[in-house]
C-alpha cells in the first residue's frame, strides 16, 4: 500500500514546472493561484496571487479566468497537482507551479516589489 500511496505522490510531484517555465507563463500573464488555507496565505503570499484554499476550490470555479493560462502553487506542490487534474477537467488551461517558496523565488527573481503583505488574502 505505501508503495502505491508513493507512487502516486511521485506521479503528481512530476507534473511540477521547473522554475524557468513558471517564469514564462507569469510574465506572459498567467492567473496565479494560491491553493494553501487561508491562514497559510496571512502570513505572505506571491505578487500577484488570489487565494483560493484547494478545499473550497469547487465552489469558487467562476472566479477563474477560462481565457488565460492559470499557474497553480501550495505548500509542496501536491495540492497543485491534484487542483491541476480537477481543473483540467473541467476545461481550464491549468499548470503546476510547485510550492510557495519555489513560486516566490521565481516571481522575486522576476523584479516584482508588489509583495504581498502578511494579512491578505481573497
Amino acid at each position: 500500500m505505501l508503495r502505491k500511496l508513493k507512487a502516486k505522490h511521485d506521479a503528481m510531484a512530476d507534473t511540477k514546472l521547473p522554475p524557468e517555465a513558471v517564469a514564462k507563463l507569469i510574465e506572459a500573464g498567467a492567473f496565479l493561484v494560491d491553493l494553501r488555507p487561508k491562514i497559510q496565505a496571512k502570513a505572505g503570499m506571491a505578487a500577484g496571487a488570489t487565494n483560493i484554499s484547494i478545499f473550497i476550490l469547487k465552489r469558487r470555479l467562476h472566479e477563474l479566468p477560462r481565457d488565460r493560462k492559470i499557474v497553480l502553487y501550495c505548500q509542496s506542490g501536491a495540492a497543485a497537482a491534484k487542483a491541476k487534474q480537477l481543473l483540467d477537467a473541467q476545461g481550464f488551461n491549468t499548470f503546476n507551479g510547485g510550492g510557495y517558496k519555489d513560486v516566490l523565488k521565481v516571481v522575486r527573481a522576476l523584479g516584482s516589489t508588489r509583495a504581498v503583505s502578511p494579512g491578505r488574502s481573497e
